[in-house]
């Protein structure tokens, strides 16, 4: 892990002593190796008095992200405040925090790992195959601005470029993932495993998103255990050609280790919010079965209860400015036959249904197991993305 890079900053001509222990400062807030002070292109700007303002300003780079640290102490927090408005006024994202306060190590401690991710997200590259769903109509990024936002080259592979999937052998990695559920025949989805998997590895990408509808049309095969198999394994693999789901599943595997479970909003109130998709990761769900597709009854699905209680729900918008994050608690695993196979019931706070009822950013959301909130919450404000 890259060490977070650290300017002190104090007014003009300041004496020694002004800088004295700013190191014994500092490294309660984070651990030594985990930090480098620096004169230029810094992370963390570090005031230590007034008059540091302009000092500031001179190793400031627009469409970067800083955080600022102050204290109560000889004019520092004053002088970051007035830093904090310059920035903000100039649209350069940062977070002013209070070196006093307990939750600043936290929060250098999720930079750490948010700036982490970001740089690995740069220059990665997740394929379309096909296009995105007609129903989608709020769900495409512009490739451009996926680029610029994140990194992320966007690659689409027109479904008449790959090999049909009958052409290739079932693979014998995917039916030995799933030995003791395959009463369902599985040889099918696993030709359509390995079409994936080549297509993967023919275009060098890390991430796919599956326009997956045409396939079941014209043959009666799904990708939706395909993609689970790939959820599971660590590689990030969505549905319906959702481009807004992908890249959040991206970044959800870059900040935690694990790849988002993409579900639908079935419903939302007061009183309860449902979720349900039919490509979660087997490792996501106990008492799995393979169930048929949701929508045509056809080809394979997977059908399980949700382990964990606590979950963090998220989704940004189709321009990457806005995000929707929330913590929630599970209250209901139902099995309603009019949804998609597996499903959650949870309990969220009256804004956040306000906002899922009234201002949707769209409708599939994406569901890690944990409280996350924090870290997608910070990784948005690195990105410039405004959490509602």
């Amino acid at each position: 892990m890259t060490p977070l890079k650290i300017k002190l900053l104090a007014f003009r001509g300041a004496p020694d002593a002004v800088f004295e222990n700013a190191d014994m400062q500092i490294q309660k807030l984070i651990a030594s190796e985990n930090y480098v002070l620096v004169d230029e292109n810094p992370d963390v700007l570090y005031f230590l008095s007034g008059g540091s303002e302009m000092p500031a300003t001179e190793v400031v780079t627009p469409g970067r992200f800083y955080i600022l640290i102050g204290s109560r102490h000889n004019n520092a927090w004053a002088s970051a405040t007035e830093v904090k408005t310059w920035m903000n006024a100039r649209g350069i994202p940062s977070l002013l925090l209070d070196e006093e306060e307990a939750d600043t190590r936290v929060v250098l401690e999720n930079f750490l790992k948010v700036r982490t991710a970001l740089e690995n997200l740069n220059e990665k590259r997740t394929g379309l195959i096909g296009n995105v769903s007609d129903w989608l109509i709020s769900s495409a990024i512009d490739a451009k601005i996926l680029k610029e936002k994140t990194g992320i080259e966007l690659i689409q592979i027109p479904w008449e470029k790959l090999k049909h999937f009958s052409e290739y052998e079932p693979s014998a990695t995917f039916l030995k993932s799933f030995d003791g559920h395959n009463y369902i025949d599985l040889h099918d989805t696993a030709r359509v495993y390995s079409m994936l998997t080549d297509a993967i590895a023919a275009n060098n990408l890390d991430a796919i998103t599956v326009e997956c509808f045409p396939m079941v049309k014209k043959d009666g095969v799904t990708a939706c255990l395909p993609l689970a198999k790939f959820n599971n394994d660590g590689f990030p693999a969505g549905c319906e050609g959702d481009i807004t789901a992908i890249t959040g599943m991206m970044l959800g595997k870059e900040l935690t280790g694990m790849v988002p479970w993409i579900a639908n909003t079935n419903k939302v109130s007061n009183e309860l919010c449902v979720f349900s998709h039919c490509t979660i990761a087997p490792c996501l769900v106990d008492n799995m079965q393979i169930k048929t597709h949701f929508e045509t009854g056809l080809g394979t699905a997977v059908e399980g209860d949700f382990k964990n209680d606590v979950i963090t729900i998220f989704r940004f918008d189709n321009t990457l400015s806005k995000a929707f994050v929330a913590t929630a608690k599970i209250t209901g695993r139902p099995k309603s036959p009019t949804a998609c196979r597996t499903q959650i019931e949870v309990k969220l706070s009256e804004k956040e249904v306000e906002l899922l009822r009234n201002y949707p950013l769209g409708n599939h959301h994406l569901i890690l197991p944990g409280d996350c909130a924090g870290l997608i919450k910070l990784a948005c404000t690195a990105m410039g993305i405004e959490v509602l």
